[in-house]
């Protein structure tokens, strides 16, 4: 079984690299369990792994190659610290222990307890619901005129 677990801001997720290939990524880590159409990038198109709790997002602009991941999963960690889950504070101090304390939170519904952390630098977003982590999303990293930069490690 592929580890789609482990969360690489810029890189990936696990086995997996940023620019692979749907044949790559299907060799990898097997058939997805649903395959949905990208509501914001026409031909695109968003892979979804129940079981590891993972939705894996390809581009039509990008020759349909893994541009971005996006975890439920309470087995996702981010340089050893697990964030679906935790409360606000708790995912603030994770990621200062994993060096990504440069997040801004984001409020979009106090009473509710929802909102963001975004991680610019990381292109890393925890995004929060009823005061607690639902989901970590992540993708590639791009330069000043939106050019994706691969990963080449």
């Amino acid at each position: 079984m592929a580890d789609l677990f482990t969360i690489k801001p810029g890189v990936g997720v696990g086995d997996l690299r940023f620019g692979a290939t749907r044949d790559e990524v299907r060799t990898i880590a097997g058939p997805p369990s649903e395959t949905l159409p990208s509501e914001e990038d026409a031909g695109s198109e968003l892979w979804i792994y129940e079981d590891s709790a993972i939705a894996l997002g390809f581009v039509a602009e990008e020759n349909m190659r893994l541009v971005s991941c996006e975890t439920y999963s309470m087995k996702a960690s981010f340089k050893g610290e697990t964030l679906v889950g935790l409360d606000r504070e708790s995912a603030e101090a994770a990621l200062e222990r994993a060096g990504a304390d440069e997040g801004v939170f984001i409020a979009e519904d106090e009473e509710e307890g929802g909102g963001q952390i975004a991680v610019p630098r990381l292109a890393l977003s925890l995004w929060f619901g009823e005061h607690a982590v639902e989901s970590v999303g992540w993708g590639v990293f791009v330069d000043d005129e939106d050019t994706v930069l691969w990963p080449t490690t």
